[in-house]
């Protein structure tokens, strides 16, 4: 496997891309492109611990399965400053992660038109509104290039943060020692920013039928980020008629990633119904590889 990690924009050391590659035997002259999948780590927008249980080892699991994967780190508070933080910052850089791999796909064989997106809590708001609004030309101005190029194949939203107003009024009245009080100031400039600002920067409040099919998973004991937020992104998705899957496992909390202990792994006995989630995101995101696999049998009954 061929890991390497990559500075997505100059003069900057904080926002990395890091690939984990299968790369064609030298023997096999025509290899097929792969699909690919840039995963999202969680933090709070505070950080974005590649090395975590949400970076790395995702990447590996759908690596293992034949996709080409990377981890993106994206601007977080603890690494830069506001001005490189404050959103629509890290929209862009999944934005520059996009075109560097398009830009090395021949040699990093990877289906430029195959590309999916997968983010936790925090990098699950990310890759939400990058999916929900690739299209609105923010991207296609910053970069000069046509928007065609930033949709992403499908976005998988793992416990995420998709209506900021719901997430607002449980922090306000749900205080975790874990969380800083000022930690919406770096992304939106304000401890309690507006109705308007919020609903600016939640999923939820654009999506449209431009939107790629979308994976949802959470945690109905999830104390951190409410899961009701999965649930009415589902209801938005399916009144706009943009395909999806709902995954709502009733322990996990938040933070559950590949569904195993945080502290030992390795203890099966550890594991909740929550791991299910990668083997049903893997047959999804295969539906979306190959149309023919979503082929139903022949039902008598309905002939």
């Amino acid at each position: 496997m061929k890991i390497e990690t990559l500075k997505l924009w100059e003069g900057r050391d904080d926002v990395e891309l890091t690939t984990f590659l299968t790369m064609p035997d030298s023997f096999i002259k025509n290899p097929t492109p792969k699909p690919a999948i840039i995963v999202c780590p969680g933090g709070a927008y505070q950080t974005c611990p590649r090395h975590g249980n949400e970076g790395d080892p995702v990447a590996m699991t759908f690596a293992a399965d034949g996709y080409q994967a990377f981890v993106l780190e994206y601007s977080v508070a603890t690494k830069t400053s506001q001005e490189n933080t404050t959103f629509p910052a890290q929209i862009l850089d999944l934005g520059k992660a996009m075109l560097t791999i398009r830009e090395h796909a021949e040699a990093w064989s990877v289906d430029v038109d195959k590309i999916s997106i997968i983010g936790f809590s925090a990098g699950a708001h990310l890759c939400g509104m990058y999916a929900s609004t690739w299209h609105e030309g923010l991207l296609a101005d910053t970069f000069g290039v046509e928007k065609e190029v930033f949709k992403p194949l499908s976005a998988l939203l793992m416990y995420g943060v998709l209506d900021y107003v719901i997430q607002d009024e449980f922090t306000a009245s749900n205080q975790n020692p874990m969380l800083p009080d000022d930690m919406n100031v770096p992304v939106m400039g304000a401890v309690r920013p507006s109705k308007e600002v919020l609903e600016k920067w939640s999923p939820i409040c654009h999506v449209t039928k431009e939107m790629p099919p979308t994976f949802l998973g959470a945690a109905v004991d999830d104390g951190m980020v409410p899961s009701i937020q999965s649930v009415k992104m589902a209801e938005k998705l399916h009144m706009t008629g943009v395909p999806y899957e709902l995954h709502m496992f009733q322990y996990g909390d938040h933070g559950f990633s590949l569904g195993r202990n945080l502290f030992e792994p390795f203890r099966e006995d550890k594991a909740h119904a929550c791991a299910q989630w990668v083997s049903l995101a893997k047959t999804f995101l295969m539906h979306q590889i190959a149309e023919e696999s979503t082929e139903k049998e022949r039902n008598p009954f309905s002939q």
